[in-house]
């Protein structure tokens, strides 16, 4: 049977996988009571007053929630601050509970509650359960090489379900990528990107890694708007003996009416990109590393050597992710090419030795694997 979702009107339930200080959980939103009507919902850059609460389970084993009063309370101002709140490995929710906090989406405070809010109006409130997620028995789950492991039906998906609700009061305007100039993004991407050395300092592994994910993707959005590009300014001087000169500055002036000027000190110079974006993804690439995604980290660490051919720390990576996936001869290049950038290096060494010694181990078992077969 075909089905056909009428425009406007949000599916009853939606679900998504989130990152969290101790891994990814599952979250299952749906919305309570008439949706509210208006165009703005929270986006980048958007405060949020919010309040989550959690349901509790009753002796027949129902769900119910607080009451639903009425609250006095002045709605979120521009000038105010996100709410203050440690991250912790013993929580999902990186929020305090029963109170009206401050949130600012796409900081990456609490990765559940920012998808939650997504979508949402002031005045509206959601009901969302999470639950530790399992990939082996996720449907179309995928291994590190992106083949597929296996079709299951959602039961034994995820452990007990914890349910809550969250209610948004107020807002302030946001953005989407789109509209924010060269300057705006890239502030934003020093933010992400210093808030994920923060997180990585401090154990939080999968909140580093989201901090650079989000740098990243808002990153590559700032191709080709460096300051001093050469395409830009190319684009600008127009196309020589073309009758159409004027439509065309009149097309680009259009595209870029929100772009800031090749001076401007707040748009990164096409070195200062690459640079920053080989560090995102080198460090993306030790945090992959860590949590076991080998495949992924190895992707990622050559992105960062073609962005920076002489970064030796995008090399090491590399020659890790490779080493761990059993890919020993790539890895021996890549630590080899450490040592043509930097011959002193004692760790690039190190390893050499040790992927060395298990090609040579790898060489002799198939050295005697062959002289079974043809003795």
């Amino acid at each position: 049977m075909t089905t056909f979702q009428v425009p406007d009107c949000p599916p009853a339930e939606t679900s998504w996988v989130s990152a969290c200080p101790g891994g990814l959980w599952e979250v299952r939103r749906r919305w309570l009571e008439e949706r509210q009507r208006g165009d703005s919902t929270p986006m980048m850059g958007s405060l949020c007053k919010v309040k989550v609460r959690r349901k509790t389970v009753t002796g027949e084993n129902t769900l119910h929630t607080v009451s639903q009063e009425q609250e006095s309370t002045a709605s979120v101002d521009s000038s105010e601050q996100a709410t203050s709140y440690p991250r912790s490995q013993d929580s999902v929710l990186q929020v305090q509970m029963d109170e009206w906090f401050l949130l600012r989406m796409g900081e990456g405070q609490c990765d559940i509650i920012e998808g939650c809010l997504e979508g949402m109006r002031a005045g509206e409130m959601c009901e969302f359960t999470i639950s530790a997620w399992n990939a082996k028995n996720s449907k179309a789950a995928c291994s590190d090489n992106g083949t597929q492991i296996e079709n299951t039906t959602e039961q034994g998906l995820s452990q007990q379900a914890d349910c809550f609700t969250l209610q948004l009061h107020s807002l302030t305007p946001g953005q989407e990528s789109w509209q924010m100039t060269p300057g705006e993004k890239w502030a934003w991407v020093l933010s992400h990107k210093q808030r994920g050395g923060q997180r990585f300092g401090k154990g939080d592994i999968w909140g580093a890694a989201d901090c650079y994910c989000r740098a990243v993707k808002l990153a590559i959005t700032l191709n080709g708007q460096t300051r001093g590009n050469p395409e830009d300014e190319m684009s600008k001087e127009g196309v020589d003996g073309d009758d159409n000169d004027g439509a065309l500055t009149s097309c680009y002036d259009k595209e870029n009416e929100q772009a800031e000027s090749a001076d401007d000190s707040s748009i990164p110079t096409e070195e200062e990109y690459k640079n920053v974006k080989a560090e995102l993804h080198c460090n993306l690439s030790l945090c992959q590393l860590k949590l076991g995604q080998f495949g992924k980290s190895r992707d990622s660490s050559i992105k960062a050597t073609e962005l920076n051919p002489k970064s030796t720390k995008a090399w090491y990576r590399l020659g890790q992710a490779c080493m761990q996936l059993g890919e020993l001869e790539e890895s021996r290049l890549a630590f080899g090419k450490i040592l043509e950038l930097q011959p002193d290096s004692a760790s690039a060494r190190t390893a050499l030795k040790q992927v060395n010694s298990k090609l040579k181990d790898l060489n002799s078992k198939l050295g005697q694997r062959l002289s079974k077969m043809f003795n």
